[in-house]
């Protein structure tokens, strides 16, 4: 099977976000025929969307969320699939870059990119620029390899849309990771 797909959705910052995400997932995911990824990637983008609400969201004006995003739905959720792969990718407008802490067990919070790293096959967020970050994540099928390098295309579309600083931001993220993946074959 040789599909691909790509979708993307504004979200606003409002309480039902999470749980729209959540759907928005669910269908998407479905739709495209990766239902053994749905209850992992439903996970995933629901903390996504919530660290982007809770520390993407810059103060009113000052910055320009990346388009299609407005100011009024300033977060992107979006989906690029081929295979039985999945990258979900959650773009916010701000500039803190996620940062794995060791989680206080008697906290209710502090542990979503924990849940993140135990459930993605790989992780990860570009250099924040004037449109901000994205963080996302990689699913792959437990019968799959994650031989299709789903940044390149996620490149393609975030240079048409944004231009090529966040080409330029990626474009490092995947050309380090394949530089692992490199050093990774020789070592076996």
């Amino acid at each position: 099977m040789n599909t691909a797909g790509f979708a993307t959705f504004p979200l606003s910052d409002a309480p039902q976000t999470p749980s729209a995400a959540r759907r928005m997932t669910r269908t998407t995911l479905a739709g495209w025929g990766l239902d053994a990824l749905t209850d992992d990637a439903t996970v995933i983008v629901s903390e996504l969307v919530t660290n982007a609400m809770r520390y993407g969201l810059p103060r009113q004006g000052e910055r320009a969320p990346l388009p299609p995003a407005t100011p009024r739905q300033p977060i992107l959720l979006t989906f690029v699939h081929c295979e039985g792969s999945v990258l979900c990718a959650v773009f916010d407008p701000g500039t803190e870059v996620p940062r794995l802490k060791e989680p206080d067990h008697f906290e209710e919070s502090g542990r979503g990119l924990h849940v993140l790293e135990s459930l993605a096959e790989r992780w990860g967020w570009t250099t924040p620029d004037r449109h901000g970050k994205a963080v996302w994540a990689l699913l792959v099928p437990p019968d799959a390899s994650a031989e299709w390098e789903p940044l390149t295309r996620l490149l393609l579309l975030l240079e048409l849309l944004s231009g090529p600083s966040w080409l330029k931001s990626l474009g490092a993220s995947a050309a380090d990771e394949e530089a692992h993946r490199v050093s990774d074959r020789r070592r076996a």
